[in-house]
């Protein structure tokens, strides 16, 4: 089963992006911080997708992380979520294969990320 890890640190958010993975096949691995997220992708023997949170005091942010899980899993997809990011961050940051899902975001919304659909570069 394809994996995605999900660095959270809203424990209601990351529940419903848990359960959206499940939906769509995915094995969810869950974390509420940037350093678990980074220790998890160095565990992991492969990686599908990284959804991640930009904003998560007080460790590596969602940018920092990014760049580390696709040091170790360069072929990821990346899903960068906030409330306070704007397109003028996400086109300094992003990785090829990502896209930015604001928050608040729909289900339809979150589905379709993961999914992969929205993606750019």
């Amino acid at each position: 089963m394809a994996a995605i890890l999900i660095a959270e640190d809203e424990p209601f958010s990351r529940m419903v992006v848990e359960a959206a993975a499940r939906d769509l096949g995915l094995e969810p691995l869950a974390v509420a911080d940037g350093d678990a997220a980074i220790a998890q992708a160095r565990a992991a023997e492969s990686l599908e997708v990284l959804f991640t949170d930009i904003h998560m005091p007080p460790g590596p942010d969602g940018w920092a992380v990014a760049r580390e899980v696709r040091r170790i899993h360069p072929d990821i997809r990346v899903i960068y979520t906030s409330g306070q990011a704007g397109p003028e961050d996400y086109e300094r940051f992003a990785v090829p294969e990502s896209c930015l899902l604001p928050k608040p975001y729909t289900s339809i919304e979150l589905v379709a990320a993961i999914a992969g659909e929205g993606l750019s570069h």
